[in-house]
């Protein structure tokens, strides 16, 4: 049999019964499953391993078809070519799955070896196979692994790089790529992490503490954009020793983009700032609106005795809107730390955007023009007319402040438009017939798309660090919006700005009513001994009411022996030095006292207001500083 493992040479292989010996005892002995098949596909012999495998004797295979044994259709499918192409003299190795006399698949990596005879003839093959089923399993756990591995890299929210311990780049993933903002995987191939870096001083650091063997990790590290612009990133960074060789070593770092924290934070702060400011507004309110209450209240004794001067009269008219503006814009200040809700009124929008323009007038430096064209008179909008202020002053201001390098014109447009013009300018449906339009306009430096895009986000804004909150046009837009408006914004930089405001308009003649008082009755005033109380007192005097003014938390007393029921209406001031409201209540009720109450505020808002108003005994709330006109409007609707 051993005759035919080998092709004899002209001086032979076998040269003795040793070599005979030592090619049966390799046959036999060894760990591989050897077998010789004849040209027809049958098994001449098979040794002992191969016998063990197949669980089936020497004697039963010798003899049986190569299909007996593996089946059919792996015979016709897998071997017979295989076969052929050996005994037409290739030596034929491949791998294949079998099912070995059992349900399970096995794997083997076999070979087909010619043998021939003494003339060169080949009459059979010698098949050498091994079981790799083990092999096989663990090359595919690993790929598999693999697999796993590079979706978590791709699929995993951070950016993953590795790169040599020189600095060189070797690998990255996709989430790397968009983090840097980096579209061709190229650009980054083989350049060096240092290149990343804005400040190359930090690379440095951060890659010798990874040779000490250290993980290194940075909070925050600028990181230079392939479209040139900085992000923030938290950086890990640790050396990977590769088992097989000591010597080969790579750094892994992992990236993760913290630019919208770090926004975070500073939204936080300028928050927490925000807070403290609204923690002061009350006391820096209370003391603000006495200085104003004194202004008011003395303006208008000053424009009741020059009432016939045309001159001071103008001068004490603006004095006395200034000073009412300011009020409210305290108020307002008020009203947006404690959110309370707005009344809105019937408003010209033709007066506030001319007083706006007059407030404004002052900041036109050389080289700059402001230019009205009020195309429409006699514009209605229902708003409050110191939200509506504000907007005005605000879009105003930021045109101003855009051309302060470069000069340039300002134009300030009131008009009526339609609803046509609604949908086209805002892209948006109309929900009226007719729109206040007000337009500002500015030749200044204009904007890019990305800053236009953020130009409404609390906090976003393009002002140098500490001259700008951000704040600005995201509370014009909050305002507009609740007004049911919008506002639409173009903008071309280097070319300037335009920003439209649509706010819905009344269609109706709806002016505020002018109350014409008659200046009669008899009043109480109840209230500390301010300044500002003793003024509205003499100015109600003045005005041609009869008032007693009852001043302190002692001795009040109806003075003159007058009947409780004479009173036509009780005006209640709370400030420091006057009785708490449970006993004002207690001192109504001993004085029998049943007359309308108009209660004066100290701010924009006072629980015990509320709670006068809720129980019927206040008919009306003022709010500190209050004119004479005020009270006086009070006094007729109650």
């Amino acid at each position: 049999m051993t005759k035919f493992l080998f092709h004899r040479s002209r001086s032979g292989i076998i040269r003795d019964n040793t070599d005979k010996y030592l090619l049966e005892y390799l046959y036999r002995e060894s760990r591989a499953m050897l077998s010789i098949i004849s040209r027809d596909y049958r098994y001449v012999s098979v040794n002992p391993v191969f016998s063990r495998y197949l669980k089936i004797t020497e004697k039963d295979i010798a003899g049986k078809h190569l299909s007996e044994i593996w089946g059919e259709e792996t015979f016709r499918n897998v071997i017979s070519e295989k076969i052929e192409r050996c005994f037409s003299g290739q030596t034929v190795r491949y791998q294949a799955g079998f099912n070995a006399g059992s349900s399970d698949v096995r794997y083997f990596e076999v070979t087909f070896y010619p043998l021939k005879n003494d003339s060169g003839e080949i009459i059979k093959v010698l098949a050498e196979s091994f079981d790799i089923t083990e092999l096989k399993i663990s090359v595919r756990e690993a790929l598999r692994k693999e697999e796993d591995f590079r979706r978590l890299e791709m699929t995993v929210p951070v950016g993953l790089l590795r790169c040599r311990p020189d600095g060189t780049i070797v690998r990255f993933n996709d989430n790397f790529l968009k983090m840097i903002r980096c579209k061709n995987p190229d650009h980054l191939s083989g350049i060096n992490i240092r290149d990343l870096y804005q400040d190359k001083s930090l690379s440095e650091i951060h890659l010798m503490q990874i040779r000490k063997g250290e993980t290194s990790t940075f909070r925050r590290v600028s990181l230079v954009t392939c479209d040139n612009n900085e992000i923030k990133c938290r950086i890990n960074g640790y050396a990977v020793t590769d088992y097989d060789d000591p010597s080969n070593q790579w750094f892994d770092f992992t990236f993760e983009d913290v630019s919208r924290e770090v926004m975070l934070e500073s939204r936080l702060m300028q928050a927490k700032k925000l807070e403290t400011i609204g923690s002061l507004a009350g006391g820096i309110a209370h003391d603000f609106n006495n200085l104003l209450g004194s202004i008011l209240g003395y303006t208008e004794i000053l424009s009741d005795e020059f009432k016939d001067n045309i001159n001071a009269t103008e001068i004490t008219g603006r004095i006395l809107k200034a000073g009412t503006r300011a009020r409210e814009l305290t108020n307002q200040l008020l009203t947006f730390s404690r959110q309370i809700e707005q009344k809105r009124i019937p408003v010209r929008v033709n007066d506030i955007l001319e007083e706006v323009v007059n407030v404004t007038s002052s900041l036109i430096k050389t080289g700059m023009t402001m230019r009205e064209k009020i195309i429409s008179d006699d514009v209605m909008v229902s708003a409050d007319p110191t939200q509506l202020f504000r907007v005005f002053l605000n879009l105003i201001t930021n045109a101003v402040q855009a051309m302060e390098k470069t000069g340039g014109t300002l134009t300030v447009t009131l008009e009526l438009a339609d609803g046509n013009s609604f949908r086209n300018e805002t892209a948006k449906d109309n929900a009226c017939d007719q729109y206040a339009l007000i337009r500002i306009e500015d030749t200044g430096i204009g904007m890019d798309d990305s800053v236009m895009s953020r130009i409404f986000e609390p906090y976003f804004t393009t002002k140098e660090f500490g001259k700008g909150t951000g704040l600005g046009l995201s509370v014009v837009y909050g305002i507009v919006n609740e007004l049911g408006g919008e506002l639409a914004v173009k903008s071309v930089k280097g070319e300037g700005s335009q920003f439209s405001v649509f706010i819905p308009a009344l269609t109706e003649s709806a002016d505020v009513a002018d109350i014409s008082p008659v200046m009669s009755g008899k009043i109480m005033f109840v209230s500390g001994n301010s300044h500002e109380s003793r003024i509205l007192a003499g100015a109600l005097s003045k005005a041609g009411y009869h008032v007693d003014h009852l001043t302190g938390t002692h001795k009040l007393f109806i003075p003159g022996n007058e009947s409780p029921e004479n009173y036509n209406i009780i005006i209640y001031a709370c400030e420091e030095g006057v009785f708490n409201q449970p006993d004002f209540y207690s001192f109504l009720a001993d004085k029998n006292l049943i007359a309308p109450v108009i209660f004066i505020a100290e701010n924009g808002y006072d629980i015990s207001g509320e709670k006068l108003l809720t129980s019927g005994i206040a008919k009306h709330v003022l709010f500190k500083p209050v004119s004479l006109r005020e009270i006086i409007t009070a006094i007729q609707l109650v």
